[in-house]
C-alpha cells in the first residue's frame, strides 16, 4: 500500500480575555508535508506575540493523505 500526502493544515488556539469566549482560532493551510513540532511551536508563539496578552494554548495538525491499494 502506498501513501500519498495531499495537504496539511494547522489550527492554532490563542487565549486572551479580549476575545469572545476568551479564545481565538487561527488556521494555516499552506503547511509543508514534514512540519516539525518545534516549527509549530515557533509559529504559535509568533502569532501570540502579535497581540498584547495573547497566550498560545495549543495547535492541531491535520494531514490529508490518500492510501493507494496498488
Amino acid at each position: 500500500m502506498q501513501t500519498t500526502w495531499l495537504t496539511s493544515t494547522i489550527t492554532f488556539e490563542l487565549q486572551n480575555e479580549a476575545y469572545e469566549d476568551d479564545h481565538l482560532m487561527r488556521r494555516l493551510s499552506a503547511v509543508k508535508e514534514n512540519v516539525q513540532a518545534d516549527e509549530i511551536q515557533a509559529v504559535g508563539e509568533a502569532l501570540a506575540s502579535l497581540h498584547d496578552d495573547d497566550q498560545f494554548i495549543m495547535a492541531e495538525l491535520t494531514t490529508k493523505s490518500v492510501y493507494n491499494a496498488k
